[in-house]
C-alpha cells in the first residue's frame, strides 16, 4: 500500500478501545493520521486539513456519520470513504450506496478486513487522475499538471516530461539514460549530455520545494515518497 505512505486520513470513531487498536497501524501506514470522536470534531477536521480518505463509525455523538457524510459530499463528491457499521438494515445500506462510499466493514472489524478495503481504495487513489505527493504537491496525470500547495505551478515541456517520469517510478531512482530517453527521445538530432540533464533538474528544483527531488549518488533522481 505505497500509496497510502503519502495520504492524509480522517479517522472517525468514538469508542477509545477501537481506536486504540487501530491508529497504531494507521499511523505506520498513511503520511499522517487525523482522529476525531464525534461528527462535528470530524467536520472541522474534514475543513481545516488536507484530507484524502475517509474511515468513519455511522453511530458516533453529536453527528451522525450519515449526516457527516452528506455535508461531506456536498463539499467533495469524489473524496473516498470507507463506512464502518455495527448494522447491516436495508436503510443504512442504501445510504452508503446512494453517499458512494468506496466500502463499508461490519462490526468488530477484522484488520485483516480494513487492510483489504484500505488496499482497494488506494487503488481507487492511485488510478485517478491525482496523485498526491510530498510537501503539500499533486500531479494532475491527465493534465500533466503540478500543484504545490493547490497552486499549479509553470513547468516547461521538458521539465513536465522529468516530472512525469519521476512520478511514474513512483520512488525509485531514474538513471540518465531512463531520463534522456523520456524527456528527449525524440530529438535524435540533439547533442544531449550529463550537464543538459543537471541543468533540467536544476531549473526543475527551483520551481518546487527543493526536498522533493532527491539524487541517489551513482544510481539516479527520485521524488523522496
Amino acid at each position: 500500500m505505497k500509496i497510502l505512505q503519502n495520504l492524509n486520513i480522517l479517522y472517525v470513531e468514538d469508542e477509545e478501545a477501537i481506536i486504540d487498536k487501530y491508529t497504531y497501524f494507521l499511523e505506520e501506514s498513511c503520511k499522517e493520521v487525523f482522529i476525531a470522536r464525534d461528527g462535528e470534531e470530524a467536520y472541522k477536521m474534514y475543513k481545516e486539513n488536507k484530507i484524502h480518505l475517509i474511515i468513519m463509525d455511522l453511530l458516533i455523538p453529536k453527528m451522525s456519520g450519515i449526516v457527516l457524510a452528506r455535508k461531506i459530499r456536498e463539499d467533495n463528491d469524489t473524496i473516498p470513504m470507507i463506512a464502518l457499521t455495527a448494522h447491516s438494515d436495508r436503510e443504512i445500506l442504501l445510504d452508503i450506496v446512494e453517499l458512494n462510499f468506496s466500502s463499508y466493514l461490519i462490526k468488530p472489524v477484522l484488520r485483516s478486513d480494513l487492510i483489504n478495503a484500505l488496499e482497494k481504495v488506494s487503488q481507487k487513489v492511485d488510478g485517478g487522475r491525482s496523485v498526491p505527493l510530498p510537501c503539500d504537491c499533486a500531479w494532475d496525470t491527465k493534465s500533466k499538471t503540478l500543484f504545490h500547495n493547490d497552486e499549479s505551478v509553470f513547468l516547461t515541456k521538458r521539465e513536465s516530461k522529468l516530472f512525469e517520469l519521476l512520478v511514474e517510478k513512483a520512488g525509485t531512482p531514474c538513471s540518465d539514460d531512463e531520463i534522456f530517453f523520456y524527456v528527449w527521445g525524440d530529438e535524435f538530432d540533439k547533442v544531449i549530455t550529463n550537464s543538459s540533464i543537471r541543468t533540467l533538474v536544476k531549473n526543475l528544483r527551483k520551481k518546487i520545494p527543493t526536498e522533493l527531488i532527491k539524487n541517489q549518488y551513482g544510481v539516479g533522481y527520485k521524488i523522496s515518497f
